[in-house]
C-alpha cells in the first residue's frame, strides 16, 4: 500500500540539517525497497528547500507512521510537521499497461 508523506521543515532547518544529513540519507537508503520516490519541494524562489515528499510503500498507516517517526529528521525536529495519506498512482499509466 503506498503512502504519501508531506513533511514540512522546522523554521531552522536549514542550519540543523548538516548535523543529521548522514543518519537521513543512511535512514533513506536502507528503506530504498520501499521508496517509490522521494525529494525535497521549494519555497517561492525555488532555491529555499521547504520539506520533503515521500511516497513508500508499507503494509498499513501504523508501519509508515513508525517509519516517518523514526527518521533521523523527525527525531531531530527538523522536520516540524508531517501528514500522512494513501496514496493511489493512476497516470501515468504502468510501464505494464495495467492501469490500477
Amino acid at each position: 500500500m503506498w503512502f504519501f508523506i508531506h513533511n514540512t521543515n522546522a523554521p531552522d532547518a536549514a542550519s540543523c540539517k548538516p548535523a543529521h544529513a548522514h543518519a537521513h540519507r543512511d535512514y533513506l537508503r536502507a528503506a530504498q525497497d520501499r521508496m517509490v520516490t522521494a525529494g525535497p519541494y521549494f519555497g517561492a524562489d525555488g532555491e529555499t528547500r521547504i520539506g520533503s515528499v515521500f511516497i513508500v510503500d508499507f503494509p498499513d498507516l501504523d508501519a509508515a507512521r513508525r517509519w516517518i517517526e523514526a527518521e533521523p529528521y523527525t527525531r531531530h525536529g527538523i522536520y516540524a510537521r508531517h501528514a500522512i495519506h494513501r496514496y493511489d498512482h493512476l497516470w501515468p499509466k504502468q510501464p505494464n499497461g495495467d492501469d490500477s
